[in-house]
């Protein structure tokens, strides 16, 4: 046996086991997406509820796959909110 055929042997059944950045797909005709953008675009400040009960508000900087960048009051820089995390987005004023 050779080193190449070895090696095609293990690609074929190795299979890296971490898939945790893996795109869901942003599809902006979806209307949650489209809402979540107005309100970024208006620059409304929200609740956001996380799903450890906390609840942080404050406006929303862009949108991606995976996050929020979530402006708060307190702070200069935007905290990053993974979506997994969220239970619900609620407009505040």
């Amino acid at each position: 046996m050779t080193w190449p055929s070895v090696f095609a042997g293990v690609q074929t059944t190795f299979r890296f086991p971490f898939h945790t950045m893996e795109s869901t797909g942003f599809d902006p005709s979806l209307p949650g997406i489209r809402l979540i953008q107005s309100w970024i675009r208006e620059q409304r400040v929200l609740g956001i509820e996380l799903n450890d009960g906390r609840r942080l508000d404050g406006c929303l900087a862009w949108q991606d796959p995976q996050y929020f960048a979530l402006h708060r009051e307190d702070s200069n820089d935007p905290v990053l909110i993974n979506r997994l995390a969220v239970l619900t987005i609620r407009p505040l004023a």
